[in-house]
């Protein structure tokens, strides 16, 4: 009978190292898995500030472009710059005068 309960003790033992050892292993693996979801999460987040500033960057590149001059309003412009300077260029001559 004692040698029965020795044995059997044994046996629990043994499978109480077992499932220590096997908890042990699934614990490292919880615990890389967490800080792997914790990169993953900022990796995301990074992505998403990212995908943001890309998203603000098009629609100014649309407004831009939108609202970017044609080569005759760009001429037109420049005429009427140099209309005005000559007129100022008039009126600070009449000044000195």
């Amino acid at each position: 009978m004692a040698g029965d309960l020795q044995q059997t003790v044994e046996r629990l033992r043994a499978k109480m190292l077992v499932v220590s050892d096997r908890f042990s292993l699934v614990c490292g693996e919880r615990d890389r898995a967490l800080a792997r979801v914790a990169e993953l999460e900022a990796e995301l987040e990074n992505s998403r500030k990212l995908a943001g500033k890309l998203q603000q960057e098009v629609e100014f590149l649309k407004i831009a472009t939108t609202i970017a001059p044609e080569r005759k309003d760009v001429e037109q412009t420049r005429a009427l710059l140099a209309e005005l300077i000559r007129e100022i260029d008039k009126c600070i001559a009449d000044l000195k005068e």
